[in-house]
Protein backbone atom coordinates (compact mmCIF):
# COMPACT_ATOMS: atom_id res chain seq x y z
CA UNK A 1 0.00 0.00 0.00
CA UNK A 2 1.22 3.46 -0.77
CA UNK A 3 3.32 5.18 1.95
CA UNK A 4 1.99 7.36 4.49
CA UNK A 5 -0.79 9.86 4.90
CA UNK A 6 -3.62 11.36 4.48
CA UNK A 7 -5.61 12.11 1.63
CA UNK A 8 -8.59 14.61 2.05
CA UNK A 9 -10.98 15.43 -0.53
CA UNK A 10 -8.00 15.08 -2.83
CA UNK A 11 -5.24 16.58 -1.26
CA UNK A 12 -2.11 15.55 -1.62
CA UNK A 13 -0.66 13.10 -3.82
CA UNK A 14 -2.45 9.63 -4.13
CA UNK A 15 -1.89 7.86 -7.08
CA UNK A 16 -5.16 6.33 -9.56
CA UNK A 17 -7.43 7.61 -6.77
CA UNK A 18 -10.21 10.32 -7.23
CA UNK A 19 -11.61 13.11 -4.82
CA UNK A 20 -13.95 12.81 -2.52
CA UNK A 21 -17.46 13.89 -3.91
CA UNK A 22 -17.16 17.65 -4.35
CA UNK A 23 -19.38 19.83 -1.83
CA UNK A 24 -22.23 21.81 -3.29
CA UNK A 25 -21.18 24.87 -4.45
CA UNK A 26 -23.96 26.59 -2.33
CA UNK A 27 -22.35 24.98 0.74
CA UNK A 28 -19.25 25.94 -0.40
CA UNK A 29 -20.37 29.68 -0.54
CA UNK A 30 -21.78 29.76 2.91
CA UNK A 31 -18.40 28.39 3.96
CA UNK A 32 -16.35 31.13 3.37
CA UNK A 33 -19.11 33.74 4.57
CA UNK A 34 -17.48 34.83 7.60
CA UNK A 35 -21.43 35.95 8.80
CA UNK A 36 -21.92 32.97 9.03
CA UNK A 37 -19.14 30.61 10.43
CA UNK A 38 -17.44 32.90 12.84
CA UNK A 39 -13.60 33.32 12.92
CA UNK A 40 -13.03 31.82 15.86
CA UNK A 41 -15.11 28.08 14.45
CA UNK A 42 -12.74 28.64 10.69
CA UNK A 43 -9.26 29.07 12.50
CA UNK A 44 -10.06 26.00 14.99
CA UNK A 45 -10.23 23.92 11.64
CA UNK A 46 -5.99 24.20 11.87
CA UNK A 47 -6.44 22.87 15.38
CA UNK A 48 -9.12 20.13 15.12
CA UNK A 49 -10.32 19.78 11.93
CA UNK A 50 -9.79 15.92 10.63
CA UNK A 51 -6.94 16.44 8.34
CA UNK A 52 -5.32 18.60 11.53
CA UNK A 53 -5.90 15.64 13.87
CA UNK A 54 -4.30 12.89 11.16
CA UNK A 55 -1.11 14.84 10.96
CA UNK A 56 -1.28 14.09 14.95
CA UNK A 57 -0.93 10.45 14.52
CA UNK A 58 2.42 9.30 14.65
CA UNK A 59 2.65 6.94 11.51
CA UNK A 60 4.02 3.79 11.20
CA UNK A 61 4.58 1.50 8.26
CA UNK A 62 3.84 -1.66 9.84
CA UNK A 63 3.49 -3.24 13.08
CA UNK A 64 0.80 -3.58 15.74
CA UNK A 65 -1.14 -0.63 16.22
CA UNK A 66 -4.03 0.43 18.60
CA UNK A 67 -7.17 2.87 17.38
CA UNK A 68 -10.32 3.73 19.51
CA UNK A 69 -14.20 4.11 18.18
CA UNK A 70 -16.49 6.83 20.29
CA UNK A 71 -20.14 6.58 19.69
CA UNK A 72 -22.82 9.46 19.75
CA UNK A 73 -21.97 11.94 22.49
CA UNK A 74 -24.57 14.88 22.29
CA UNK A 75 -26.42 15.22 25.07
CA UNK A 76 -30.19 15.53 23.35
CA UNK A 77 -31.92 18.70 22.32
CA UNK A 78 -35.10 18.80 24.66
CA UNK A 79 -35.31 18.28 28.58
CA UNK A 80 -36.77 15.06 28.07
CA UNK A 81 -34.38 13.10 25.83
CA UNK A 82 -31.58 14.07 29.13
CA UNK A 83 -33.87 12.03 31.35
CA UNK A 84 -32.10 9.48 29.30
CA UNK A 85 -28.48 10.18 29.65
CA UNK A 86 -26.36 7.36 31.00
CA UNK A 87 -24.41 10.36 32.80
CA UNK A 88 -23.56 14.00 32.33
CA UNK A 89 -20.25 13.39 32.06
CA UNK A 90 -20.12 10.28 30.15
CA UNK A 91 -18.88 11.45 27.02
CA UNK A 92 -16.17 13.40 28.63
CA UNK A 93 -15.26 10.62 31.25
CA UNK A 94 -15.31 7.62 28.43
CA UNK A 95 -13.24 9.30 26.41
CA UNK A 96 -10.53 10.21 28.91
CA UNK A 97 -10.58 6.54 29.58
CA UNK A 98 -10.19 5.63 25.94
CA UNK A 99 -7.36 7.76 25.61
CA UNK A 100 -5.57 6.72 28.75
CA UNK A 101 -5.98 3.03 27.33
CA UNK A 102 -3.13 3.49 24.82
CA UNK A 103 -4.85 4.23 21.95
CA UNK A 104 -3.16 5.82 19.16
CA UNK A 105 -6.17 7.79 17.61
CA UNK A 106 -9.70 7.60 18.14
CA UNK A 107 -12.81 7.60 15.79
CA UNK A 108 -15.92 9.37 16.55
CA UNK A 109 -18.91 8.30 14.57
CA UNK A 110 -20.60 11.63 14.43
CA UNK A 111 -23.48 12.99 16.39
CA UNK A 112 -21.30 15.17 18.99
CA UNK A 113 -23.44 17.62 19.07
CA UNK A 114 -27.27 17.78 19.23
CA UNK A 115 -27.52 20.47 16.09
CA UNK A 116 -25.44 21.98 14.48
CA UNK A 117 -25.38 25.72 15.20
CA UNK A 118 -22.61 28.01 16.27
CA UNK A 119 -22.95 27.23 19.71
CA UNK A 120 -22.98 24.05 20.42
CA UNK A 121 -19.45 24.04 17.43
CA UNK A 122 -18.10 26.39 20.00
CA UNK A 123 -18.69 24.40 22.81
CA UNK A 124 -17.85 20.62 21.37
CA UNK A 125 -13.96 22.92 19.66
CA UNK A 126 -13.51 23.96 23.32
CA UNK A 127 -14.00 20.90 25.02
CA UNK A 128 -11.64 18.74 22.17
CA UNK A 129 -9.53 21.68 22.85
CA UNK A 130 -8.86 21.31 26.23
CA UNK A 131 -9.44 17.17 26.41
CA UNK A 132 -7.42 15.45 23.32
CA UNK A 133 -4.18 13.96 24.50
CA UNK A 134 -4.68 11.45 21.51
CA UNK A 135 -5.72 12.62 17.77
CA UNK A 136 -9.51 12.19 17.25
CA UNK A 137 -11.42 12.24 14.04
CA UNK A 138 -14.69 11.90 13.21
CA UNK A 139 -17.33 11.14 10.89
CA UNK A 140 -20.58 13.59 10.24
CA UNK A 141 -23.95 12.47 12.21
CA UNK A 142 -27.19 13.91 11.26
CA UNK A 143 -27.17 16.04 14.24
CA UNK A 144 -24.15 17.89 13.05
CA UNK A 145 -25.75 19.32 10.40
CA UNK A 146 -28.39 22.26 10.64
CA UNK A 147 -31.39 20.53 11.33
CA UNK A 148 -31.16 16.54 12.66
CA UNK A 149 -34.43 15.29 10.77
CA UNK A 150 -35.20 17.64 7.97
CA UNK A 151 -33.07 18.70 5.33
CA UNK A 152 -30.33 20.27 6.21
CA UNK A 153 -27.33 21.71 5.46
CA UNK A 154 -23.03 21.21 6.71
CA UNK A 155 -21.67 24.41 6.93
CA UNK A 156 -20.29 24.18 9.50
CA UNK A 157 -18.99 20.67 9.82
CA UNK A 158 -17.28 21.80 6.44
CA UNK A 159 -15.68 24.71 7.65
CA UNK A 160 -14.47 23.58 11.18
CA UNK A 161 -13.98 19.82 10.25
CA UNK A 162 -13.45 19.39 6.61
CA UNK A 163 -14.59 17.40 4.12
CA UNK A 164 -17.43 14.67 4.62
CA UNK A 165 -15.73 11.47 2.87
CA UNK A 166 -12.18 10.70 3.34
CA UNK A 167 -9.20 8.43 4.11
CA UNK A 168 -5.89 7.57 5.31
CA UNK A 169 -3.09 4.95 5.67
CA UNK A 170 -1.61 3.92 8.81
CA UNK A 171 0.50 0.77 9.23
CA UNK A 172 -0.51 -1.18 6.27
CA UNK A 173 -4.24 -0.50 6.87
CA UNK A 174 -6.69 1.98 4.98
CA UNK A 175 -9.16 3.59 7.13
CA UNK A 176 -12.15 5.29 5.58
CA UNK A 177 -14.74 7.91 6.79
CA UNK A 178 -18.06 7.65 4.61
CA UNK A 179 -21.25 10.61 5.27
CA UNK A 180 -23.87 8.79 5.76
CA UNK A 181 -25.46 11.63 7.60
CA UNK A 182 -28.38 12.30 5.39
CA UNK A 183 -29.56 9.06 5.85
CA UNK A 184 -28.40 7.75 2.12
CA UNK A 185 -25.27 7.56 0.40
CA UNK A 186 -24.99 8.86 -3.59
CA UNK A 187 -24.36 7.40 -6.25
CA UNK A 188 -21.10 9.41 -6.22
CA UNK A 189 -20.12 8.39 -3.17
CA UNK A 190 -20.41 5.15 -4.28
CA UNK A 191 -17.94 5.25 -6.80
CA UNK A 192 -15.54 7.32 -4.70
CA UNK A 193 -15.65 4.19 -2.04
CA UNK A 194 -15.30 1.63 -4.55
CA UNK A 195 -12.12 3.43 -6.27
CA UNK A 196 -10.55 3.86 -2.31
CA UNK A 197 -11.40 0.68 -1.45
CA UNK A 198 -9.94 -0.95 -4.90
CA UNK A 199 -6.20 -1.31 -3.16
CA UNK A 200 -3.95 -4.29 -1.39
CA UNK A 201 -4.39 -4.35 2.08
CA UNK A 202 -7.06 -4.25 4.51
CA UNK A 203 -9.58 -1.46 5.81
CA UNK A 204 -11.70 -0.47 8.30
CA UNK A 205 -15.14 1.67 7.32
CA UNK A 206 -16.59 4.30 9.66
CA UNK A 207 -20.64 6.11 9.09
CA UNK A 208 -23.06 7.38 11.10
CA UNK A 209 -25.59 5.69 9.86
CA UNK A 210 -26.48 1.38 9.56
CA UNK A 211 -27.11 0.34 6.22
CA UNK A 212 -30.60 -1.22 5.54
CA UNK A 213 -30.11 -4.71 5.53
CA UNK A 214 -28.48 -4.77 9.06
CA UNK A 215 -31.80 -4.27 10.08
CA UNK A 216 -33.09 -7.22 12.10
CA UNK A 217 -29.91 -8.82 11.94
CA UNK A 218 -29.16 -11.43 15.19
CA UNK A 219 -26.33 -10.04 17.37
CA UNK A 220 -23.54 -12.56 17.07
CA UNK A 221 -24.15 -15.72 18.62
CA UNK A 222 -21.03 -14.90 21.48
CA UNK A 223 -22.80 -11.73 22.60
CA UNK A 224 -26.53 -13.26 22.76
CA UNK A 225 -26.69 -12.98 26.83
CA UNK A 226 -24.51 -10.02 27.57
CA UNK A 227 -25.44 -9.20 30.74
CA UNK A 228 -24.57 -5.47 30.79
CA UNK A 229 -25.34 -2.75 34.43
CA UNK A 230 -26.62 -0.03 33.20
CA UNK A 231 -28.78 2.88 35.45
CA UNK A 232 -32.25 2.53 35.14
CA UNK A 233 -33.89 5.26 33.67
CA UNK A 234 -37.69 6.91 33.67
CA UNK A 235 -39.49 5.77 30.69
CA UNK A 236 -41.43 9.07 29.56
CA UNK A 237 -45.10 7.81 28.45
CA UNK A 238 -46.28 8.32 24.64
CA UNK A 239 -42.51 8.41 23.14
CA UNK A 240 -42.72 5.40 20.77
CA UNK A 241 -43.86 6.35 17.79
CA UNK A 242 -41.63 9.34 18.02
CA UNK A 243 -38.03 7.63 18.76
CA UNK A 244 -39.25 4.94 15.99
CA UNK A 245 -39.63 8.06 13.42
CA UNK A 246 -36.99 10.46 14.10
CA UNK A 247 -33.99 8.63 16.53
CA UNK A 248 -33.58 5.10 15.69
CA UNK A 249 -33.17 4.44 11.96
CA UNK A 250 -31.45 2.31 8.90
CA UNK A 251 -30.21 3.78 5.39
CA UNK A 252 -32.23 2.37 2.27
CA UNK A 253 -30.75 4.41 -0.52
CA UNK A 254 -27.81 3.05 -1.82
CA UNK A 255 -27.63 0.71 1.40
CA UNK A 256 -27.60 -2.64 -1.64
CA UNK A 257 -24.62 -1.14 -3.35
CA UNK A 258 -22.94 -0.14 -0.47
CA UNK A 259 -22.79 -3.80 1.13
CA UNK A 260 -22.04 -5.49 -2.09
CA UNK A 261 -18.83 -2.47 -2.50
CA UNK A 262 -17.44 -3.15 1.25
CA UNK A 263 -18.31 -7.24 1.16
CA UNK A 264 -16.04 -7.08 -2.01
CA UNK A 265 -13.29 -4.43 -0.98
CA UNK A 266 -11.47 -5.99 1.12
CA UNK A 267 -12.94 -4.42 4.56
CA UNK A 268 -12.61 -5.88 7.57
CA UNK A 269 -14.82 -4.18 9.73
CA UNK A 270 -17.36 -1.39 9.61
CA UNK A 271 -18.61 0.63 12.94
CA UNK A 272 -21.42 2.73 12.79
CA UNK A 273 -23.31 4.95 15.33
CA UNK A 274 -26.85 6.60 15.18
CA UNK A 275 -28.40 4.41 17.22
CA UNK A 276 -27.96 4.62 20.78
CA UNK A 277 -27.32 1.05 21.87
CA UNK A 278 -24.41 -1.63 20.98
CA UNK A 279 -24.73 -4.99 18.48
CA UNK A 280 -22.31 -6.78 16.56
CA UNK A 281 -22.35 -9.34 14.01
CA UNK A 282 -20.55 -10.79 10.87
CA UNK A 283 -22.05 -10.76 7.85
CA UNK A 284 -20.43 -11.81 4.34
CA UNK A 285 -16.91 -11.73 5.32
CA UNK A 286 -17.30 -8.33 7.32
CA UNK A 287 -17.69 -7.12 10.70
CA UNK A 288 -20.03 -4.84 11.50
CA UNK A 289 -20.91 -3.08 15.01
CA UNK A 290 -23.40 -0.57 15.64
CA UNK A 291 -21.66 1.35 18.91
CA UNK A 292 -23.87 4.74 19.64
CA UNK A 293 -22.99 4.57 23.52
CA UNK A 294 -20.52 7.79 23.55
CA UNK A 295 -23.05 9.72 26.48
CA UNK A 296 -26.28 10.07 24.29
CA UNK A 297 -29.17 9.67 25.85
CA UNK A 298 -30.43 5.80 25.70
CA UNK A 299 -33.88 5.24 24.87
CA UNK A 300 -35.88 2.77 25.80
CA UNK A 301 -36.73 0.80 24.86
CA UNK A 302 -36.37 0.48 20.94
CA UNK A 303 -38.77 -0.96 18.39
CA UNK A 304 -38.65 -4.76 17.77
CA UNK A 305 -35.74 -5.49 14.98
CA UNK A 306 -33.32 -3.03 16.66
CA UNK A 307 -30.01 -3.58 18.75
CA UNK A 308 -31.66 -3.93 22.51
CA UNK A 309 -28.33 -4.01 24.66
CA UNK A 310 -28.13 0.11 25.29
CA UNK A 311 -25.16 0.69 27.44
CA UNK A 312 -22.95 3.38 27.41
CA UNK A 313 -19.66 2.41 26.18
CA UNK A 314 -16.63 2.84 23.92
CA UNK A 315 -14.41 0.13 21.81
CA UNK A 316 -10.32 -0.21 21.84
CA UNK A 317 -9.28 -1.75 18.79
CA UNK A 318 -5.82 -3.53 18.32
CA UNK A 319 -4.43 -4.42 15.20
CA UNK A 320 -2.07 -7.19 14.91
CA UNK A 321 -0.48 -9.12 12.24
CA UNK A 322 -3.18 -11.88 12.31
CA UNK A 323 -5.91 -9.50 12.38
CA UNK A 324 -8.30 -7.27 14.75
CA UNK A 325 -9.42 -8.21 18.38
CA UNK A 326 -12.47 -5.26 19.52
CA UNK A 327 -12.44 -5.05 23.39
CA UNK A 328 -15.86 -2.83 24.76
CA UNK A 329 -15.48 -0.70 27.26
CA UNK A 330 -18.60 -0.38 29.21
CA UNK A 331 -19.32 2.95 31.05
CA UNK A 332 -20.45 0.97 33.97
CA UNK A 333 -19.43 -2.71 33.82
CA UNK A 334 -16.72 -5.11 33.13
CA UNK A 335 -15.00 -4.87 29.52
CA UNK A 336 -15.25 -7.48 27.11
CA UNK A 337 -14.02 -8.91 24.07
CA UNK A 338 -15.44 -9.41 20.66
CA UNK A 339 -14.43 -12.96 18.54
CA UNK A 340 -11.31 -11.48 16.68
CA UNK A 341 -11.31 -11.15 13.13
CA UNK A 342 -8.57 -12.57 11.54
CA UNK A 343 -7.18 -12.06 8.89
Amino acid sequence: MANAGAWFDGSGAAPALPPAPPVPASIAVKANNSEYVPSDLRAASKRVGNAAMRAQIVFRDAGPFTFGVLGDSERGRFWWERLFNPGENAFIDQWRTLQASGVDFTLQLGDFVSVGNVENYREYVDIVDREWTKPILRCLGNHDRSAPNDEADKTLYDAVFGPRDYYFDHAGWRFVSLDSSDRKVTTSQLAWLKRVLAVPGPKVLFTHVPPAYLKNRPIMPALRKLAISSDPVAQPAGLGGYLKDLITNYFKNGASEFEDIVSNGGVKAVYMGHIHAFWAADYRGVRYVISGGGGSPLYRPLPPGYPQHQFAHTLRVRIRASGLVETVFPYKGKPFALPPVRL
